[in-house]
């Protein structure tokens, strides 16, 4: 039986042994052609934080007083639920929005124009050539009052459940018009919105562009909402019922005007027999539509009373068609769409057929197209990102030339954050990452949003996480719904700069041309 004071002369010996190489094995590891070998730090092998002792990333003064304001006007609902009102003409930005409950918050020395002129600004390459005017004369010129037009924005799973988008949604819809979430699958996302509950029959089947190479070859048509669904026969032979399905929606409020939509428009095609569609609420037919055989995408718009919070789809016939999206909209103003593609880096856009994207492009009367991805990039650590740069390059011209009267903007990789030792800090290639991004839109003529920087750069996404409350989740690559609003306030506040900028822009181009006009015709009348 050994004696405790061996028992502790052995644990010790133990302990000395292992800790021994720490005082001789180099910080950074023993490179060997492309292996890396470390060895823990005395730190690491007793679990000794030494981080207390040392300067923790914090949140950039204007940001997180710019989180107050967010959170404030949320919990005020100064966002109205409703937009009757389609403004027109020229509007206050963002942060002048907010200003009326800057005087609420304890810290006087930040104000709105601090905070204006802390707005991380939209990045162009050519200051000659505005990529943005498309979308900014559609709003100048009204004509979202008329009729709807569509915002759609591109991400990976940094905006699933509608995160980010949400937030620009109410935003803008509050300050043009316009209400609903827009584009949804027939198959809910597993982060569903927070203004619509969807459910569906069990017999239903989604393919998205993140299966394309599971998908039958030649089938790549897959339209803006880069996915379609299908419902699967009956298979019980000694059934006589019509195969049918269904998408149950109810209405649940959250914040903006994302619940407020008057229509249902359907996109679908390529069903070889007719099918029949019903609209149903409260157990009764509000509508019903047979639809006759079709071999291209086509739509269908049906009308739903503003009261109706829950309603269903019914889809009967034996041939499914493909549904490519189902769009709760408004009649006119902004709609928002919200399109994740888990685990995309954004550069799989051109697998799909562009020619087919292009039809239902036009027919969403698409406006702006937004871009945000990166993190998925992030863990492959290389040398060069220019690969990436050209994929991306790629990528923005094909969806350029599908829709060539749509802006488009490109927000940056976000900062993610990775353990080494006992503290967490920036991946060292995420600023390589931005630059591919930032190269690629300057190249394609788009602007640039720096979503890294408007972070606060270097390990901020470890001040986000460490925030109260928290403004990013424990995997330090996600933002929290908070967190995501916090984004989309300060991109919006970019946009709306740009948008001023560009209506003062056009009214002095106007001043000029009647100036010269005049004095054209002054001199016109003494030579006369």
């Amino acid at each position: 039986m050994l004696k405790p004071y061996r028992i502790f002369f052995l644990l010790s010996l133990i302990l000395i042994l292992i800790s021994l190489p720490s005082f001789f094995f180099p910080e950074g590891g023993i490179k060997f052609c492309n292996i890396s070998l470390h060895y823990p730090s005395i730190n690491q092998i007793f679990e000794i934080d030494t981080s207390k002792n040392q300067s923790q990333p914090n949140l950039k003064p204007e940001i997180a007083f710019l989180d107050r304001i967010v959170d404030s006007t949320l919990k005020n609902n100064s966002i109205p639920n409703q937009s009757t009102n389609f403004i027109k003409g020229n509007d206050s930005t963002s942060i002048q929005d907010s200003s009326k409950i800057v005087d609420t918050i304890p810290n006087r020395t930040l104000n709105t124009d601090y905070l204006r002129s802390k707005i991380n600004k939209l990045e162009f390459s050519d200051s000659t050539n505005y990529p943005l005017s498309a979308f900014f004369e559609v709003l100048r010129t009204g004509e979202c009052n008329r009729k709807l037009i569509h915002v759609l924005h591109y991400g990976d799973s940094q905006i699933e459940g509608d995160r980010i988008t949400s937030y620009l949604r109410s935003r803008l819809q509050c300050k043009f018009g316009g209400g609903g979430i827009g584009l949804v699958h027939a198959i809910p996302q597993s982060c569903q919105p927070a203004t619509i509950i969807q459910t569906n029959s069990s017999n239903w089947e989604k393919t998205t562009l993140a299966d394309h190479d599971k998908t039958l070859a030649g089938i790549n048509r897959f339209g803006a909402l880069v996915g379609y669904s299908l419902y699967t026969p009956n298979r019980n032979l000694f059934s006589k019922s019509t195969d049918e399905a269904w998408v149950l929606f109810q209405r649940t409020g959250g914040i903006g005007s994302a619940h407020n939509f008057q229509k249902l428009r359907l996109f679908y095609g390529f069903n070889s027999k007719p099918f029949m569609i019903e609209l149903n609420s409260n157990e009764k037919t509000i509508d019903a539509e047979i639809i006759p055989s079709t071999n291209k995408l086509s739509s269908l718009t049906l009308d739903l009373a503003s009261g109706i919070n829950a309603f269903e789809i019914k889809f009967k016939g034996e041939n499914s068609p493909m549904i490519f999206g189902i769009s709760l909209e408004s009649e006119k103003g902004v709609g928002v769409d919200n399109i994740p593609i888990r685990g995309s880096s954004g550069t799989n856009f051109t697998k799909t057929d562009m020619v087919f994207m292009k039809e239902m492009l036009q027919m969403l009367n698409t406006k702006l197209i937004i871009l945000q991805f990166g993190v998925n990039v992030v863990p492959n650590i290389v040398e060069s990102y220019k690969y990436y740069e050209v994929q991306l390059y790629n990528q923005i011209k094909a969806i350029q030339a599908a829709k060539p009267d749509a802006s488009i903007i490109m927000i940056g990789v976000s900062d993610v954050s990775r353990k080494e030792g006992l503290r967490f800090v920036s991946y060292p290639n995420v600023e390589k990452i931005r630059d591919a991004q930032k190269n690629a839109s300057f190249k394609a003529g788009i602007p640039f949003w720096d979503c890294y920087e408007a972070m606060g750069g270097k390990n901020s996404m470890v001040a986000w996480e460490n925030s109260n409350p928290p403004l990013a989740t424990k995997d330090f690559i996600h933002f929290t719904y908070r967190g995501a609003n916090l984004i989309a306030e300060m991109f919006y506040a970019a946009l709306m700069l740009e948008y001023d900028n560009y209506i003062l822009k056009v009214s002095k181009q106007k001043t000029n041309q009647l100036v010269s006009r005049e004095d054209s015709l002054k001199l016109s009348s003494k030579m006369n």
